[in-house]
């Protein structure tokens, strides 16, 4: 039932997760860096999340999310499950705000449904090409 209607749901999840991972990449951006932190710079820490959100977060999710529907299966699999753990790095010490890990946890909940939604789709298609099961 999922994969008959996974061109709809790839749009509409993937801009739900690339809003929510912009909005906690700019809520990570505007506060303060974290304090406390003795080895590593915290300045640098921030940009380099805010940076990892943008890239893998928003723009490798809508590029994935709106092309073609039914290619490169796999490496939209990657890239969601890399864009969802981008964003489950970006709960660590470095919140900002209660708000910025709710839109985290969101986003990577909706990333990782659709890197398992897309395994799906890929496993459905390959059955399709060859129905011939050793099962």
């Amino acid at each position: 039932m999922f994969t008959q209607l996974y061109s709809l749901l790839l749009r509409i999840v993937g801009l739900l997760a690339a809003v929510l991972s912009g909005i906690s990449a700019t809520l990570l951006w505007s506060a303060a860096p974290p304090v406390g932190l003795r080895n590593i710079d915290p300045l640098v820490l921030r940009n380099s999340m805010v940076a990892v959100l943008f890239i893998f977060g928003v723009a490798a999710t809508l590029i994935a999310a709106f092309s073609p529907a039914r290619k490169w299966l796999l490496l939209k699999t990657v890239v969601f499950a890399i864009a969802g753990f981008s964003n489950a790095a970006a709960l660590g010490t470095g919140s900002a705000v209660p708000f910025q890990g709710t839109t985290s946890v969101i986003a990577v909940v909706c990333e990782l449904g659709l890197a398992v939604l897309t395994l799906v789709t890929f496993m459905d298609s390959v059955q399709k090409k060859n129905p011939q099961s050793k099962f």
